[in-house]
C-alpha cells in the first residue's frame, strides 16, 4: 500500500478496549442529567449519563425527601450498563429506566437482608427495542407502561412480569420522540414522531391509531398530555414551537407560540394548575399559561448546559440539565402579581 511505510501496524486500541472490563477503566462522573421524575411530591429518581468516555453508562439516584437534590444526598444509588434515557415511578420504591441500548429494566428499593441498609433491585430486565429508547409514560393503573424509539417501534408493557403486550412495529415512518397517557386512562395515550405527525393510540381498537395533528415539514419532539384537560395535549417542534391542540379536532390548533430558541425537549403540565414548564435544545427554562394563549410567565436561563428534564414538586418547578445540576424554580402566579 501507499502509506504502508507510515503505518505498518493496525490500530490495536481496538484490542485494548474490547478486552477491558469494568474494573480497568477509570471513573468518570455521569454528569449528564438526563431526567428527573417525582413520586407524591416526596420521592424521586434521577438519571444521569456519561456521554463522553469510550464507553457510555449510566447512573440512577434515588431521594426520599424533598431536599436539592445534590447527589451526595441520595439514598441509594445504582449504575446501569449504557446511557440512561428516561424513567418513572410505578409507586413510591419501584421505577421504571429505559436505556439507549433499547433495555429496560424495573427497579426496587429494599433492605438488604445483612445490613438493613437501602440497596436497588433489579426485578425485571428485558431489551427487546432495536434501537435506542427515546420515551417512556405509566399509565394510569400503574400497572401498564408505554415505550417508543429510535426503532419506530412503540411498545405496551406489562409491568409486573415485563411483557409487550402490543407491539407496533413503524408505528411511524421515522424516529417516535415522545409519547405521554392520557390522564385517568389505562389504554389511550399520543405519540409524536420526526415524520412530523402526532398520533393518539386506543390499545383496545383492533385499528388503534388516529392522527389528531400534522405539521407541515417541522418535526415533533415533544409532547405532554393535560391533566386538567382530557383533550388537550402541547406539542413542541424542532422549530421551538409549541402548539396546544384538542384531540376531539384533528389539525386544528387552540393555540400556538415560538416559545423555544431551539427544538423543544420537553414538556410538563402542572398536575393542578394552569401552567406548562418546557425546556429545549439550549439552556432556556420557560412556564407558559396554556390558557392565555401560551404566554410567557416565567423564563430562566441558569443552567449552563442543555435542559433535558422539567418535573414539579408541589408549586415548585425542578429542572435537570448535562451541567450536572438540579435546579429549583420559584416564580409568581398570575393571581400574585
Amino acid at each position: 500500500m501507499e502509506n504502508e511505510e507510515y503505518y505498518p501496524h493496525p490500530n490495536k486500541n481496538a484490542d485494548i478496549y474490547r478486552n477491558m472490563t469494568a474494573a480497568d477503566r477509570g471513573t468518570i462522573s455521569d454528569k449528564h442529567l438526563q431526567f428527573l421524575s417525582v413520586y407524591d411530591d416526596n420521592t424521586a429518581i434521577l438519571g444521569g449519563s456519561n456521554l463522553i468516555d469510550r464507553y457510555w453508562s449510566g447512573t440512577i439516584w434515588f431521594f426520599t425527601k424533598n431536599i436539592d437534590y445534590e447527589k451526595k444526598n441520595a439514598a441509594v444509588i445504582t449504575r446501569t450498563e449504557s446511557a440512561v434515557c428516561d424513567g418513572d415511578f410505578l409507586n413510591h420504591s419501584k421505577f421504571i429506566v429505559a436505556e439507549d441500548s433499547g433495555v429496560i429494566q424495573i427497579l426496587e428499593v429494599s433492605k438488604a437482608t445483612d445490613t438493613w441498609k437501602s440497596i436497588i433491585n433489579c426485578s425485571a430486565y428485558v431489551c427487546q427495542h432495536d434501537d435506542g429508547i427515546t420515551s417512556l409514560a405509566v399509565f394510569n393503573n400503574k400497572l401498564n407502561f408505554v415505550t417508543c424509539g429510535m426503532d419506530y417501534c412503540i411498545k405496551i408493557w406489562e409491568a409486573s412480569e415485563l411483557v409487550a403486550e402490543h407491539s407496533y412495529s413503524f408505528a411511524h415512518t421515522n424516529i417516535i420522540t415522545s409519547v405521554d397517557v392520557k390522564p385517568t386512562s389505562d389504554s389511550i395515550f399520543i405519540s409524536t414522531s420526526l415524520d412530523c405527525e402526532a398520533v393518539v393510540w386506543d390499545v383496545r381498537e383492533s385499528k388503534p391509531a388516529t392522527g389528531v395533528y400534522k405539521s407541515k415539514g417541522n418535526g415533533l419532539t415533544t409532547v405532554a398530555w393535560d391533566p386538567s384537560n382530557e383533550h388537550n395535549v402541547a406539542i413542541g417542534a424542532l422549530d421551538g414551537s409549541v402548539i396546544l391542540i384538542d384531540t376531539r379536532e384533528p389539525n386544528k390548533i387552540i393555540s400556538e407560540s415560538i416559545a423555544f430558541p431551539r427544538p423543544v425537549h420537553k414538556l410538563n403540565f402542572h398536575p393542578r394548575n394552569n401552567w406548562l414548564a418546557g425546556c429545549c435544545d439550549d439552556s432556556v427554562v420557560k412556564i407558559l399559561d396554556p390558557t392565555k394563549e401560551l404566554f410567557e410567565l416565567y423564563k430562566d436561563t441558569q443552567h449552563k448546559d442543555f435542559v433535558r428534564d422539567v418535573a414539579w414538586q408541589k408549586d415548585e418547578l425542578l429542572t435537570c440539565s448535562w451541567d450536572d445540576t438540579v435546579l429549583k424554580h420559584n416564580f409568581p402566579s398570575t393571581k400574585d402579581e
